[in-house]
């Protein structure tokens, strides 16, 4: 029996603890994945470059709103996925064309929150629809805003620490 054991223990444990970051256990709920991309229009398809592997990657949609710009109150939709080195893919269904804006962040540490600085700005990679730099504070929505068509709508979003 414990021949057994100690068989299974190598089998099931050991090689989970030498897979590191690759065996990782990240936390991402069933209502944070993504849409099957070109399954539905309108669409919007996020690009993002610079991403490193490790931990999660978080992408956010956001409607209109001159108040709640990057709080929940104007969040449509958040997308989580596992984050993988060079540029990863993730699709938003959306409800009808119009004008939103993207944030994007990778959760290096896998802890599903934007670590910041003291000043509040973001100390994990992070980018905005437009490729908005973050210089003295947080953008208005109007800085990062496109407009989204009646089919596929294309963003790319850069990673920037």
């Amino acid at each position: 029996m414990k021949l057994l054991k100690a068989w299974l223990f190598s089998l099931l444990v050991l090689p989970a603890a030498a897979m590191g970051d690759a065996g990782q256990d990240l936390d991402i709920r069933p209502h944070e994945a993504a849409a099957v991309c070109g399954s539905h229009a309108p669409q919007i398809q996020v690009d993002v470059a610079g991403v490193k592997g490790g931990g999660i990657l978080t992408v956010e949609l956001y409607a209109p709103s001159a108040r709640d710009f990057l709080r929940k109150a104007s969040r449509l939709h958040r997308i989580r996925v596992p984050a993988q080195e060079g540029t990863q893919t993730v699709c938003f269904d959306i409800a009808s064309a119009g004008s939103y804006a993207l944030a994007a962040y990778h959760d290096e540490d896998g802890d599903r929150r934007l670590a910041r600085k003291w000043n509040q700005m973001p100390a994990e990679p992070f980018a905005l629809s437009n490729d908005k730099p973050l210089k003295f504070g947080m953008p208005r929505f109007e800085d990062a805003a496109f407009k989204a068509g009646n089919d596929t709508t294309l963003v790319r979003l850069e990673l920037q620490k």
